[in-house]
């Protein structure tokens, strides 16, 4: 019998025996201290062998600083390849080749879906002849460079299919059927045509050019590719040629065709060609359609008494709308204004405009008689001047809004007249007194809201400064004179307790009361607009007989008020003649009638137009608004010198020039009469 320690000795010498055997079989290690892919696997085909030889590859090669571990999912403990956790291959371990092998549980190898039900055992694996060459010793003789030829990865061959597994001889099946590691194949970038391209960069270095049209250009051929708006196989298409054909007719719509700098058909495909031609017609169609719309000029840089803002429509509007068109010409020309009157002075344009003899036939055709002659020239001279007139208010037409309305009130201000519209058909007319050329009436679209009767009268603050301010300071009784009262924060004062030289007028109420003497007469009519402006009755009737009546500071003054009024009425709330004249002879003081429909108000400035039986009318431009448009149609807007009126500034002059006449101040009696307040606030 042994003793106990040469027992132990033999068993420790057969642990040590056993561990240096399983030690050589310990897997490979890269020159990196990667574990390499075990030397006999099990792969299920050769496509099998190719992924193992690329992750055997690209092992090596992985560089940088480690990536944090990642916990594998249940399926990946299983055996089966999770979904890839991205689409982006910057970020997907499989799509670049390069997985973090502290990361993996398993073999690279398993990773993949067995190609059967039942896949090789590792007894067949070995026995299989097309296995004599480990994955490792692949893909170290595939890494070395034999000669000048380049080294190529098996992965490289395997991606782009030219690869046959030279143990089965047969074509590897597509990569994403034989694994669900691998990333998913990213889609191409969407191909930008030769025609597309040239045609964006046109427009981004196109000079002068709006940035509203660019950027709908922009959107308008971004992946159009080949299907341009214009041009089919090198030439003009049909909606192109009529398109021209419109655009050269614009002098017969009172535009000017030379404005528009129209495109000659490409001569080839060239790409640049194409472009040029392309995008030109489309900038002709966009200005086309701008001035067809009142854009030529902002009619609110012609004066300070003109607020009317054209209803142009935005570019992609008119990019779009052509291209859906059945017609390209139909199109452009739906693009006018719609309006009865306004077709009515362009068929009266032509007929004049055709009428004219040039220049060098009048010339031949005139008689020597010098009157003769005279005669012919003056008939020229005046027909330019009609043309003229006629070409201005087509314009204003071009600023109207597009809907007037089913009911409503027309001011026609060189014309004196108010009219009542409903469905098209002129319902009422009467006459109006309007603003002198120093205050004028404004031009403009609102809405009427509300009809007051006996109503008060608020004294705006430019007849404040420029009538009753120098009637206080010359200490007449302007106020008595005119019933009027003033107000300082919500009470009646003494105007002779305050001292008007240094006191702000402008930062008092001043008011008349209703009564027979209110300027207002018995009704006004108000749409809230920002020029304080509206219409009402006046007790100075017989200025309605004279001819040009322009007297007001700038509201309108109707003569029959109340025959308006129950025009309104009647339309809104259904009342006769008789419940208005019960609101005047015994309705409250400053009754406020509230619309139920708001009526459109449209305050025009029209020197010319077409009556019923087709002949041209024509007024004076009493405030010469024409010249101001004739200006803007010449591009020469800027040049208008526009003053906007500054009280502050009239004021301060009237209270110098008044100084030297009325130095000395004195209060009347009744100044005692005031309340210690007011003596506080203003001194005295």
């Amino acid at each position: 019998m042994r003793p106990a320690w040469t027992l132990l000795s033999g068993l420790a010498l057969s642990a040590v025996l056993t561990s240096a055997a399983f030690a050589t079989a310990e897997p490979e290690r890269s020159e990196a201290g990667e574990v390499g892919a075990p030397a006999v696997a099990a792969p299920v085909s050769g496509a099998t062998d190719a992924v193992s030889a690329e992750q055997a590859e690209e092992a090596p090669k992985a560089e940088g600083p480690a990536t944090a571990a990642v916990e594998p999912r249940e399926s990946e403990a299983a055996g089966h390849s999770p979904e890839p956790e991205t689409d982006d291959p910057a970020t997907s371990d499989t799509a670049s080749g390069f997985e973090d092998p502290e990361s993996q549980s398993e073999p690279t190898g398993l990773a993949l879906e067995p190609e059967s039900e039942n896949p090789a055992t590792p007894e067949e694996a070995v026995a299989d002849p097309g296995l004599d060459t480990a994955p490792e010793q692949e893909a170290a003789e595939a890494a070395e460079p034999v000669g000048d030829e380049p080294a190529q990865s098996e992965a490289a061959e395997l991606d782009s299919g030219k690869i046959v597994s030279e143990q089965s001889g047969t074509a590897p099946e597509p990569e994403a059927a034989s694994t669900s590691s691998t990333a998913e194949a990213v889609e191409p970038l969407p191909t930008v045509s030769k025609f597309e391209a040239e045609i964006l960069r046109h427009i981004s270095e196109a000079k002068g050019l709006k940035a509203e049209d660019r950027d709908a250009l922009t959107a308008f051929y971004q992946g159009r590719g080949d299907n341009l708006l214009w041009i089919e196989g090198g030439k003009f298409n049909t909606r192109a040629e009529t398109a021209i054909a419109e655009i050269q007719r614009a002098d017969d719509w009172g535009l000017e065709a030379s404005a528009f700098e129209l495109p000659s058909a490409p001569q080839s495909d060239d790409p640049a060609q194409v472009a040029k031609a392309e995008l030109q017609l489309s900038l002709a169609v966009l200005k086309y359609a701008n001035h067809a719309r009142g854009g030529r000029m902002d009619p609110r840089q012609l004066s300070n008494y003109i607020d009317r803002e054209p209803p142009l429509l935005p570019p992609s509007d008119v990019l779009a709308g052509i291209a859906r068109a059945d017609a390209a010409d139909a199109y452009l020309r739906g693009l006018h204004p719609k309006h009865p009157q306004f077709e009515k002075l362009r068929q009266a344009y032509l007929d004049i405009k055709h009428q004219r003899l040039p220049v060098e036939e009048a010339e031949a055709d005139v008689a020597p008689d010098a009157k003769a002659r005279k005669a012919k020239r003056g008939n020229r001279d005046t027909n330019e001047a009609k043309l003229r007139k006629i070409l201005h208010n087509m314009e204003q037409w071009r600023w109207m809004p597009e809907d007037l309305g089913q009911f409503y009130v027309w001011a026609n201000i060189p014309e004196f007249t108010l009219r009542v519209v409903q469905n098209g058909k002129m319902i009422h007319s009467e006459r109006l007194i309007v603003g002198k050329p120093d205050t004028q009436t404004p031009i403009f679209s609102d809405e009427m809201e509300t009809i007051v009767f006996h109503p008060y009268w608020a004294v705006p603050n430019s007849i404040k400064v420029k009538e009753i301010l120098p009637g206080l300071i010359r200490g007449t009784n302007i106020l008595e004179r005119n019933n009027l009262r003033i107000q300082y924060r919500g009470r009646d004062i003494d105007p002779w307790s305050v001292d008007w030289r240094r006191t702000d007028i402008r930062n008092f109420h001043v008011y008349q009361p209703p009564g027979s003497g209110n300027v207002l007469g018995v009704v006004k009519f108000l749409f809230p607009n920002k020029h304080a402006v509206y219409m009402h009755d006046t007790p100075t009737k017989h200025l309605f007989a004279r001819p040009q009546r322009m007297f007001s500071h700038g509201c309108m003054r109707v003569r029959d008020p109340l025959k308006f009024a129950e025009i309104l009425l009647a339309y809104d709330k259904g009342w006769d003649r008789s419940q208005v004249e019960w609101l005047v002879r015994r309705g409250p003081r400053d009754n406020h009638v509230k619309l139920d429909k708001k009526i459109p108000v449209h305050i025009t400035y029209f020197t010319a137009w077409v009556d019923d039986d087709g002949k041209l009318k024509t007024v004076a431009d009493v405030y010469g608004h024409e010249e101001l448009i004739q200006m803007g149609l010449e591009g020469k807007a800027h040049l208008i010198a526009r003053k906007k009126e500054d009280l502050g500034a009239i004021r301060a002059e009237v209270v110098s020039r008044l100084a030297e006449t009325s130095p000395t101040w004195t209060y009347p009696s009744s100044s005692s009469r005031q309340p210690d307040w007011v003596r506080r606030v203003f001194g005295h």
